[in-house]
C-alpha cells in the first residue's frame, strides 16, 4: 500500500492586479524511494524529449510540445496485470469525459512487458483513453516510477506540477490546474517551490434568509412511497456509507441521493438521465447512487464495473437513510440543497424530477455564490 504526504498548493496571491487560482491540498506518494528526485522535477519545465521513447500510440495522436501547449496533461504509468492500474484507467476515462473540453489531455503509458495484454483491452473497447508503449523503458526511468500506477500532471505553462500524485488527490489536482491560465500556473508553481502556505478560505457564508427566500421547486405531492421529508433535513446524517467509486467532495454541491438496486428495472431505466444531469451540472451537482437494498455489495460492484455512468456510487449495508425515511419502493431520489434540506423527493422517472432538480441548482444561494466567485 502506498503512503502519502501532504503538500499544500498556494491559496490566494495578488499578481498583476488579479488573484491567483485557489489551490487544494494535494497529496503525493511518499513511499517512492526517489521522492527527492521527484520533488526536483516539480516546478521545472516538463521534459518533452522524455516522450521520444513512446510508440504504438493507440489513438495515433502522439503528445508533442505543440499539442500540450496551454493544456493540462495527465500522464499515468500503468500495467495490464495490475488491478489498481485497471481501476485507474477507468478513473482517467471519467476525468477525460468530464474535462476534455476544459483543456485536459490524458495519456496512459505502459512498459514493453505485457503490452500485448493492454492492446487486447484497447481493441475490446475496455480502455477509452490513449495508451502508448514505453519502448526501452526510458520514459518510466526518467519519471522515477517505482510501481504502478504513478500519476504525473503538467500545467498549462508546461511545468511538471505534481510528480507521483496520490490517487485520492488526482481529481482535486486536475480541477485546480484547469482553473489556472499559463501566467497563473507559473506564479503558483514559484510560490509552491518557496514553501508558501496560505490557508484556504472556507465556503462563503450564506445567510439563512437567502435560503428561506429562494424560489425552491414545488414539493412532490404525489405518492412518495416513503415518509415525506420535503422541506426538512435528512433524518439520519450521511457518512456511514462505503464509497464504491472515487470519493468526491460534497461541500457546496446540490446532492441527489438515488436509492436503487441491480435487480430493479426502473432503477436501471433512470440511470441514463441521472448520468446526463451529472455531466451537465458537473460543477454544481453530485449524484450518488446508494446501494444496499437487498443487493450484495459484490453484485453492486460488478454492475458498476460493467456500466459507464459518470456519477458516484456508495453502499450502505445498514440502509440508514433508507430505513429512517421508510422508503417502500425504488428508485427513490432525494434532492438536497447546499444547506442540507430536502427540496424534492420521489421517483426519478417522474416528469417533475428534472425540473425540480434544475430549479434547485438555479436558485441555491451557495451554488450561485460559488459560480459568481
Amino acid at each position: 500500500m502506498k503512503r502519502t504526504t501532504m503538500l499544500t498548493t498556494t491559496a490566494v496571491c495578488v499578481l498583476a492586479g488579479g488573484l491567483l487560482a485557489m489551490g487544494p491540498k494535494i497529496k503525493r506518494e511518499d513511499d517512492n524511494k526517489a521522492r527527492v528526485e521527484l520533488n526536483a522535477l516539480e516546478g521545472a519545465p516538463f521534459a518533452v524529449e522524455s516522450l521520444a521513447s513512446l510508440t504504438d500510440w493507440s489513438l495515433a495522436q502522439p503528445l508533442t510540445a505543440e499539442s500540450m501547449k496551454n493544456k493540462v496533461v495527465l500522464i499515468a504509468t500503468t500495467s495490464a496485470d495490475d488491478p489498481q492500474s485497471i481501476m485507474m484507467l477507468n478513473t482517467l476515462a471519467r476525468l477525460e469525459r468530464e474535462h476534455a473540453e476544459d483543456g485536459l489531455v490524458i495519456l496512459a503509458v505502459h512498459g514493453e512487458p505485457g503490452f500485448e495484454s493492454i492492446e487486447e483491452k484497447i481493441l475490446d473497447g475496455r480502455i477509452k483513453v490513449q495508451v502508448a508503449k514505453d519502448t526501452g523503458g526510458k520514459f518510466i526511468e526518467a519519471m522515477h516510477v517505482d510501481n504502478h500506477p504513478d500519476v504525473f500532471l503538467v500545467d498549462r505553462a508546461g511545468q511538471m506540477r505534481y510528480a507521483d500524485v496520490s490517487n485520492r488527490s488526482i481529481k482535486a489536482a486536475v480541477v485546480g490546474l484547469l482553473k489556472e491560465d499559463a501566467e497563473t500556473a507559473i506564479a503558483n508553481a514559484q510560490l509552491e517551490a518557496s514553501g508558501v502556505e496560505i490557508p484556504e478560505p472556507g465556503m462563503p457564508e450564506i445567510p439563512a434568509e437567502l435560503y428561506a427566500a429562494a424560489d425552491w421547486p414545488r414539493f412532490n405531492d404525489g405518492n412518495l412511497n416513503a415518509l415525506n421529508y420535503q422541506g426538512k433535513e435528512l433524518p439520519v446524517a450521511l457518512g456511514g456509507e462505503q464509497w464504491l467509486t472515487e470519493k468526491v467532495d460534497l461541500e457546496g454541491k446540490v446532492i441527489v441521493l438515488d436509492f436503487w438496486a441491480t435487480w430493479c428495472g426502473p432503477c436501471r431505466k433512470a440511470m441514463p438521465e441521472l448520468d446526463r444531469l451529472q455531466k451537465k451540472y458537473k460543477d454544481e451537482l453530485v449524484v450518488m447512487g446508494v446501494g444496499g437494498q437487498r443487493d450484495p455489495i459484490a453484485d453492486v460492484k460488478k454492475f458498476i464495473r460493467s456500466h459507464d455512468e459518470s456519477y458516484s456510487h456508495v453502499y450502505d449495508e445498514n440502509q440508514a437513510v433508507y430505513r429512517a425515511m421508510q422508503i417502500r419502493a425504488i428508485p427513490h431520489v432525494i434532492v438536497l440543497s447546499t444547506d442540507g434540506v430536502i427540496r424534492w423527493q420521489g421517483n426519478p422517472l417522474s416528469s417533475s424530477f428534472k425540473g425540480a432538480l434544475e430549479q434547485t441548482i438555479k436558485v441555491d444561494p451557495l451554488v450561485n455564490a460559488l459560480n459568481e466567485g
